[in-house]
């Protein structure tokens, strides 16, 4: 958001951010995040989220089929009610991807799951093939509709014993929903760790057109900015230094 701010317009393309602890969510920053939110009557950073990943459903020692049985029965049709949305959500393109011919759904991420259970144990595993695509063609034929994500791609880095997520947006809102974004790619990379007892690594978001949506409200978001800023700086100060 800093970065954004001081571009024209708010706006700019191809920006990169790596999160190098992605399963760490700060508390103290998502509840100035939030205030802020509440203020503007934006979404929460919990409905942000769980549009991605509803980790309620993927608590510990729950069985991975448990899990997808619930996201599908429950917490797609709550999104799709509280958003009134006609689309598809990110965590049902996730489980039940599916094309305008209105085939068999794909369950994309139980077959990474799978692919990288397998891949383990062989002495000389595949890195690089975990991807879940977002956008499907047909169905996503509008010029502003969803997906604004577009695409996501597992990494299984053998050497350091990490498991890596690049997330790649066509249209990233930062002020209304980067945030939330992050948590929740952060909870889903938790979560296929968990499955497959792999440590999480980098989260790498590549956002094609990112905008600070400030508009008039550019005094306000960088109060809290400034106030996520401090936080920040007070938790590097005992855990290591801030990137900027």
């Amino acid at each position: 958001m800093e970065h954004l701010i001081k571009c024209d317009g708010g706006k700019d393309f191809n920006l990169v951010i790596a999160i190098q602890n992605p399963c760490v969510e700060i508390p103290e920053a998502t509840r100035v995040i939030d205030q802020l939110a509440k203020d503007l009557e934006l979404k929460s950073t919990m409905e942000n989220a769980n549009a991605i990943w509803p980790s309620f459903f993927a608590r510990p020692k729950r069985k991975s089929a448990e899990v997808f049985t619930d996201i599908k029965r429950y917490a797609i049709p709550a999104i799709k009610t509280a958003c009134s949305n006609k689309h598809d959500s990110y965590v049902e393109r996730l489980v039940a991807w599916r094309s305008a011919e209105s085939g068999t759904p794909v369950p994309q991420l139980q077959n990474v799951l799978t692919r990288i259970k397998n891949e383990v144990k062989n002495p000389a595993p595949k890195s690089s093939s975990y991807e879940i695509s977002i956008y499907s063609p047909g169905l996503d034929a509008g010029y502003m509709s969803f997906p604004c994500l577009s695409h996501l791609s597992f990494k299984y880095d053998r050497r350091r014993g990490l498991l890596h997520l690049t997330a790649l947006y066509r249209n990233h809102t930062y002020l209304t929903h980067a945030y939330g974004n992050f948590v929740g790619l952060g909870r889903l990379m938790q979560f296929v760790c968990r499955e497959t007892e792999i440590c999480p690594g980098e989260l790498i978001s590549i956002s094609t057109h990112a905008d600070a949506e400030i508009g008039g409200r550019k005094s306000r978001a960088q109060a809290t900015i400034a106030r996520v800023r401090e936080i920040l700086i007070e938790r590097g100060s005992k855990t290591g230094p801030v990137a900027d």
